[in-house]
């Protein structure tokens, strides 16, 4: 873990370990909702182990104290031990907790922090966003990943709603050492590439920019997002993908590519809310437990979800090949609750 690793070694220590492809660790909670599920959450740790992601991050913001965002990624951290790396987002409403989650980050052993602003931050200039930015980064010797997205509000300094002129200012801070791209704008996305990707790691986080992002910028690792809707841990489609596109066999990846066609479609329903910053969490969850995830409702920020929409995505996977689990029943409580309540295993 970069726990180890001081500041001034932390963008080689990321050239070298962020490679592959990085989920999402969405919390589980109690049938009520009223508490962190800690067996639920190791339960999907190992799964990401199964469907062989390098690296999870910790959902920290759905609706958690500071304290029980701690407490997350302590189990996160605990359960992942030395098998896969563990980050965390750092989307909390002020950067003071921001930057305290950052330690205690630090503290149990994670790698990076995904940097975000709260939502009532209204810089003036440019300089007071590389200013706050750097604060966060000073608070904590973890390794912090810039996020470059709409969802920012940035728009009144530079069009693509990120600052672009203060990337590569940005880049040079110790313990940055890379940066998300939250866009499907492929103009946006090569700009981040040609500005800042000799300083630091470009990830263009959208699946359908990586046949021209891997090959012409050497884009190495994608994440963090909920991959387990395009694959299943016995077919891992999402991953192979992204490693032979790395292993430059475009033919091979382009076979696994359009196996999983029909499960990118349910990406693409939700990729104007994902832009906006409007994530349908409990959804992420239902796709998440159709190939073997724990499940279970989110708490608020969350949206609704329906039956028709549940049907829609088991036909996803039926066309490519994955067989979604049953029953829904299980999936509203989570799938260590359901067993429990049973008195069987999970």
């Amino acid at each position: 873990m970069s726990g180890a690793v001081g500041k001034g070694e932390l963008k080689a220590w990321a050239r070298e370990k962020l490679r592959g492809v990085e989920n999402l660790i969405i919390p589980s909670f109690s049938p009520d909702l009223s508490e962190l599920d800690e067996e639920g959450i190791r339960w999907d740790v190992r799964q990401s182990i199964k469907h062989g992601f390098f690296s999870t991050m910790c959902a920290a913001e759905l609706g958690l104290t500071l304290d029980e965002a701690k407490r997350f990624v302590e189990i996160v951290a605990a359960e992942a031990g030395e098998k896969i790396l563990v980050s965390t987002t750092l989307f909390f409403d002020s950067f003071a907790e921001n930057m305290e989650l950052a330690r205690h980050a630090q503290k149990v052993g994670l790698h990076c922090g995904l940097l975000g602003y709260p939502a009532n931050f209204n810089p003036a200039s440019e300089e007071e966003i590389y200013n706050a930015t750097k604060m966060v980064c000073d608070a904590a010797e973890l390794g912090i990943v810039l996020y470059a997205a709409h969802r920012a509000n940035f728009e009144r300094f530079h069009p693509s709603g990120f600052p672009l002129e203060q990337l590569p200012r940005l880049a040079e801070i110790d313990n940055v050492v890379a940066l998300k791209v939250g866009s499907n704008d492929s103009f946006f996305v090569a700009e981040c590439f040609e500005r800042c990707g000799e300083k630091i790691l470009v990830n263009a986080a959208m699946p359908d920019l990586l046949s021209f992002t891997v090959p012409r910028y050497g884009q190495q690792w994608i994440g963090a997002s909920v991959y387990e809707m395009f694959q299943s841990p016995e077919q891992p489609y999402f991953v192979n993908y992204f490693n032979l596109l790395q292993e430059g066999k475009f033919g091979e990846a382009a076979e696994v590519y359009w196996k999983m066609k029909p499960l990118l479609g349910l990406f693409e329903q939700h990729i104007m809310a994902i832009v906006m910053g409007a994530y349908p969490w409990t959804m992420f969850k239902y796709y998440q437990w159709c190939v073997g995830g724990n499940g279970g409702y989110t708490r608020k920020p969350q949206l609704k979800i329906f039956h028709y929409q549940m049907m829609a995505a088991k036909m996803a996977y039926f066309a490519a090949g994955i067989i979604p689990r049953e029953p829904d029943d299980e999936f509203y409580l989570g799938r260590v609750n359901y067993a429990r309540a049973q008195g069987k295993e999970a």
